[in-house]
């Protein structure tokens, strides 16, 4: 059987051929125009993955989520109030060998949508962003790719993607809300033009893997708000390898080589390059580095313990973030009669430039704080197979170096569709 012969392949290449401009004419939240114009400044992270998706037909599955916050800053940071969130994204996989088409290939594509009720950085005021599902309001195509699996050990991806979802994934933080337990901010804050959360973008990745150790390259398009300008505007180059051991049976590899075995060392190198970042309002070229260290336990009572610490860092002068640590635990099963919730508890310390930060803020750089911490404990209730209920709260010192100490509650509502 033939590439083209099936109609559902068909549709989907046609949808993702379109996507550059379609998803520019979707977006709400009025992006830059194509000549000019600067980035938002957010360093969220994508929100949850989708779950386990559900088979429909001939190779064809299906998947959503939606998630729902009230986002409320009690004291400090810039002002007292609250504001909320939703975000909602559907997607579907079509996975070749099952519809009896050829090994190895799989596509995704996916439709994110977000709303916000007000700006959540004029209330808490921190630099890492204490949500990792704020950012301004707009419906768009979100991925649109293609994997395929030449052997048990290589594989390659093509089209828009987070570059998160491969890179500087740190799972044992993946519960925690506070933005920087995601990618670390010494990429997203210094360089907005990162082609994750709100904009994927598009990249090209090759992947390797054994049953010790993983290893990656990608290059992404360094303006992901432009979706027709490709690598016009510049493009990140990165490159991760991983150290993995204490193997599970159920551990699985084949998919995404960042998550498998009990422990996991992993560091990477990032290169962002931008030859025109006074006219797109973009930041300079810029380099930078990361690490991931993760391990997992057995504990009495059948919980499990996972333990993280991260670290980025990107030390040029001209990056408001040169330095970033985070570290935490996340227990799984904390109580005897609550086998699925689990308990995190992180710390994301950003390490501040006064220079940059101060003229990003306008004010005296006498007046900025060497660095912002942030404290977080999140609980995650499994209410039903689909349904979870999250309170969460943060205190974060000296947000952007400049305001006073915040104290910020979340409470998200997490849906899953499949």
């Amino acid at each position: 059987m033939t590439l083209f012969s099936c109609p559902t392949t068909v549709v989907l290449l046609f949808c993702a051929s379109v996507l550059g401009s379609v998803s520019s004419a979707w977006a709400t939240d009025s992006p830059a125009p194509s000549g000019n114009g600067s980035i938002p400044d957010i360093s969220g992270i994508s929100p949850k993955y989708l779950p386990v998706y559900s088979y429909i037909t001939n190779g064809l599955s299906w998947a959503g989520h939606l998630d729902s916050e009230v986002f409320t800053n009690f004291a400090g940071g810039t002002k007292q109030g609250s504001e909320g969130n939703i975000v909602g994204q559907i997607g579907v996989e079509y996975d070749s060998e099952k519809a009896g088409l050829w090994k190895g290939g799989k596509f995704t594509l996916s439709l994110i949508g977000i709303y916000n009720s007000a700006i959540q950085q004029n209330y808490s005021g921190d630099i890492q962003t204490a949500s990792n599902i704020w950012a301004p309001d707009a419906v768009r195509f979100y991925d649109a790719a293609f994997r395929q699996r030449w052997t048990d050990w290589l594989n390659t991806r093509i089209g828009y993607m987070d570059v998160n979802y491969y890179f500087d994934v740190t799972a044992n933080a993946l519960q925690l809300i506070n933005s920087s337990f995601g990618m670390t901010p010494t990429m997203t804050v210094n360089v907005p033009g990162t082609a994750t959360y709100p904009y994927s973008g598009l990249g090209l990745l090759a992947g390797t893997h054994s049953e010790h150790l993983s290893s990656k390259v990608a290059l992404f398009q360094g303006d992901p708000q432009h979706q027709t300008s490709a690598f016009e505007r510049g493009y990140m180059a990165l490159w991760e390898g991983g150290l993995h051991w204490g193997k599970e049976d159920n551990d699985a590899p084949k998919g995404n080589t960042d998550n498998y075995g009990r422990y996991v060392l992993k560091a990477g190198v990032w290169h962002y390059q931008q030859p025109h970042s006074d006219h797109y309002g973009l930041s300079p070229a810029t380099s930078g580095v990361y690490a991931v260290a993760e391990g997992n336990w057995s504990l009495p009572g059948e919980r499990q313990l996972g333990a993280f610490v991260q670290m980025g860092g990107a030390p040029q002068g001209l990056n408001p973030v040169p330095w970033h640590l985070g570290l935490g635990l996340r227990l799984g099963h904390p109580f005897a009669s609550r086998p699925d919730d689990s308990l995190s508890i992180g710390m994301a310390r950003a390490w501040l430039h006064p220079g940059p930060v101060a003229k990003r803020l306008g004010v005296e750089t006498t007046a900025i704080h060497n660095a912002e911490t942030s404290y977080e404990l999140t609980y995650v209730a499994k209410l039903t197979r689909q349904v979870s209920l999250q309170p969460d709260l943060q205190y974060i010192q000296h947000p952007n170096g400049y305001y006073p100490d915040a104290t910020v509650g979340i409470l998200r509502l997490h849906v899953e569709f499949s």
